[in-house]
């Protein structure tokens, strides 16, 4: 379902917001949304996953990362997250180059925001355009607007950065113990073990 508003901005135009309930999409909304607009729906965090992991819960570095999209048009093919001083940023690698901005939020308040606020572009060394954008929480989904260089339209997205996919030893939880930690000698133990 595309809904469009017209705007002053010179880079704002109109903002197409998805629907991810399919029901919800009439066959006539259904056939004029443009291939720029398709959406599965937005994307559900990690199976496992519990409260959304912030950096106080990740030791500080750089990790691969996978990243979750609500439309295969926002295509990222590489995440790298970066872990410091309690904060988070992702340097995501897009497969195209069909965008020009990113801003964190929806669309509306992407339209209302100053130009000053939009993340844009920069290319790699191989020419690929990467984004380089804040994270609060992993295993949550966090709302992006992409502005379109063909369409001049923002289009609503949602993202999910996956704690599953981080090496075990980049979660700093206190409550995680190694053998070490307990003081347990060499030699052989039976213990109980629930599954989940």
């Amino acid at each position: 379902l595309m809904l469009s508003g017209c705007t002053s901005g010179s880079t704002s135009g109109s903002v197409v917001t998805e629907v991810s309930n399919a029901s919800e999409v009439s066959e006539t909304s259904a056939a004029s949304q443009d291939a720029e607009g398709t959406s599965e729906g937005a994307p559900e965090a990690p199976q496992g996953a519990g409260t959304p992991l912030t950096a106080a819960d990740i030791r500080d570095g750089s990790y691969e990362i996978t990243v979750d999209s609500s439309s295969t048009m926002f295509n990222i093919t590489k995440c790298t997250l970066n872990v410091s001083n309690g904060k988070m940023t992702a340097v995501m690698t897009m497969g195209g180059k069909g965008y020009r901005y990113l801003y964190m939020g929806t669309g509306e308040e992407a339209v209302a925001a100053d130009e000053s606020e939009y993340i844009p572009y920069v290319e790699d060394a191989d020419g690929a355009h990467t984004f380089t954008v804040p994270v609060d929480a992993l295993d949550e989904g966090i709302a992006c607007a992409a502005f379109s260089n063909k369409k001049e339209k923002w289009y609503e997205r949602t993202l999910v950065f996956r704690s599953d996919s981080l090496p075990a030893d980049a979660i700093d939880n206190p409550s995680m113990k190694t053998a070490e930690d307990l003081g347990i000698a060499d030699g052989e133990y039976t213990v109980e073990v629930t599954l989940s």
